[in-house]
C-alpha cells in the first residue's frame, strides 16, 4: 500500500523558513512514509479530533492528520527540535 502524504496550507510557512538542505533532510524522512506510513506514534486529540506528532530523524516534529481509508497523512505543522 502506498500512501500520500502532502502539506496542507498551514504547515506551508513552516517549509519556507527553512533551508533547502533542511526542507531536503525533512523531506527525506516524510517520502519514506509513503510506503510504511506516519508512525503513529504521539496521538493527541483536540476538540474530538486526532492528530499525532512524531518526531521524525531529521530533527524535526510533524503534527499531522491521517485517514487511513484513503490512506494519506496531512502535514499541519513542522518544528525543528
Amino acid at each position: 500500500m502506498n500512501w500520500r502524504i502532502f502539506a496542507t496550507d498551514a504547515s506551508q510557512p513552516d517549509f519556507d523558513r527553512l533551508s533547502d538542505e533542511r526542507r531536503a533532510a525533512l523531506a527525506d524522512d516524510l517520502f519514506a512514509w509513503v510506503e510504511a506510513g506516519p508512525p503513529h506514534v504521539n496521538r493527541r486529540v483536540v476538540g474530538g479530533l486526532e492528530f499525532f506528532e512524531d518526531r521524525v530523524g531529521s530533527g524535526f516534529s510533524v503534527t499531522y492528520f491521517v485517514d487511513e481509508s484513503v490512506p494519506y497523512a496531512a502535514i499541519l505543522r513542522v518544528r525543528e527540535i
